[in-house]
């Protein structure tokens, strides 16, 4: 219905969805909802509220896996860099078919860049150490338990992100149908007491809802962004207005003081062309619907270029 559109904006779904429950705990008897039930209407709130608690949750997650990457690929590179000390020790600081040998890739004994050269090399070094304990030296960090620990951790906490992405990503979904679902839900309801109560009955105002026989005036623009691109165009945005349906963008010159009418859209941007290059203009957008058009709206300046 067009006196009570569904809200685009999650926050205000959210917020109009839950003022709808409270009018169907407190009148669905009165008014005869079958339909619409404030059990029906609550599950659907709690299916929501649960896949949004859960993705939170993962997300939670995600970050702590991500930070263990972090610190295992760290740790990581300073194992190596202390087995490359014994290395050093063991073979000289010159790069030779010995350093190969023991894992350091691209002819150099220098710590690798790359985290997967990296962690081959923790690998190799494991069985290098591994081949020959006489080598080791668990004073300097340099053994093939410490190696491979420092390896398997890597391997473990990139593994933990990978599945953390598969399972977030299925909780999204579930959580974007949740949204979907409070939607259907809630035109639903307004269709159905739209069926039981009369346009001009008070009671609609206990959904939180506007009766059908009182248009509403629209809001003004909260504020309105205009962008500059080159030749002679401008990008204008603006946020949505409460109940309006249509938008009206004026242009003057700076220090003029009447708006001129440029054009009329239904969306929350328009792109100006042919503007004067180098003038200095001034821009507003007017809401309106069926009912009237809001007189005011905020003034942004621009220099079109």
């Amino acid at each position: 219905m067009a006196a009570n559109p569904t809200p685009t904006n999650l926050s205000e779904l959210l917020a109009s969805y839950h003022d709808a429950v409270r009018g169907c705990l407190e009148l669905e008897t009165e008014i005869g909802l079958k339909q619409n039930t404030a059990a029906r209407m609550q599950a659907a709130w709690d299916a929501y509220q649960a896949a949004q608690t859960e993705v939170g949750r993962l997300k939670l997650v995600r970050d702590a896996a991500r930070t263990e990457v972090r610190e295992a690929e760290a740790a990581g590179e300073r194992r190596i860099g202390c087995c490359r000390l014994r290395l050093v020790m063991l073979l000289g600081s010159t790069y030779s078919v010995a350093w190969g040998a023991a894992g350091f890739p691209d002819h150099s004994t220098q710590v690798p860049e790359a985290s997967a050269k990296r962690s081959s090399l923790l690998t190799q070094l494991a069985g290098w150490f591994g081949n020959a304990p006489a080598k080791e030296s668990a004073d300097m960090g340099a053994t093939a338990a410490l190696c491979q620990q420092a390896h398997d951790r890597i391997r473990a906490a990139h593994a933990a992100v990978n599945q953390n992405k598969s399972t977030l990503a299925a909780a999204v979904k579930i959580k974007d149908a949740g949204v979907r679902k409070l939607r259907v839900r809630y035109r639903s309801l307004i269709r159905e007491i739209d069926i039981v109560l009369s346009e001009d009955d008070p009671r609609w105002h206990r959904f939180g809802l506007r009766m059908p026989a009182q248009p509403t005036m629209p809001q003004p623009v909260e504020s309105l962004t205009a962008e500059a691109l080159g030749d002679g165009r401008v990008q204008l945005t603006w946020p949505r207005a409460p109940h309006a349906r249509r938008y009206r963008v004026q242009m003057r010159r700076a220090g003029e003081e009447l708006f001129t009418n440029v054009l009329t859209v239904h969306d929350l941007e328009a792109l100006l062309s042919d503007l004067p290059i180098g003038t200095d203009l001034e821009f507003r957008v007017l809401s309106a619907n069926d009912l009237d058009e809001c007189s005011t709206g905020p003034v942004t300046r621009v220099q079109v270029r």
